[in-house]
């Protein structure tokens, strides 16, 4: 099969739940940049990242590091349809799903990264991490087989 598994989808959209940095702030209080918002704990407290932009006059006036973070919502976004398609229709080129969801990975990296050249202490790249993981576990065996059938093909 050289196609996302349902489980393989099930766990993309569970990725929307894992913070891609995560900021203790003090003890109590800790901010998560989610691929969708801000989810803060000292209030409790959620802004989505349409919210966030129109808080902040839009993208030209934030630091370079969360200019890039819709665009790796829209590369989760666009691996996740990839995913379903290849569940919901059979057809499925894994290498676009493993790659889109390489460059949200990516894009979590360097939000972390602005984070910590700015002097923010205590920010853990979260989402770097459980995104590699998905794509070892999930589509590094698939890229393979799809490797292999275009090989025979030919």
């Amino acid at each position: 099969m050289t196609r996302s598994s349902r489980i393989a989808l099930t766990t993309l959209l569970a990725l929307a739940a894992v913070p891609w940095v995560v900021q203790f702030n003090t003890l109590t209080d800790l901010t998560a940049v989610m691929s969708w918002g801000l989810l803060n704990t000292d209030p409790w407290h959620v802004l989505p990242l349409p919210a966030y932009l129109g808080e902040t006059q839009g993208l030209t006036t934030l630091p370079r590091s969360l200019q890039v973070w819709p665009l790796g919502l829209a590369f989760y976004a666009g691996a996740v349809v990839s995913a379903a398609s290849g569940v919901v229709f059979g057809r499925e080129d894994v290498r676009v799903t493993a790659g889109l969801l390489a460059l949200a990975g990516i894009d979590s990296l360097v939000v972390w990264w602005g984070l910590l050249g700015r002097g923010t202490r205590g920010a853990i790249p979260v989402g770097v991490v459980a995104i590699g993981a998905v794509l070892w576990w999930f589509y590094a065996p698939l890229i393979g087989q799809s490797k292999k059938s275009e090989t025979a093909r030919q």
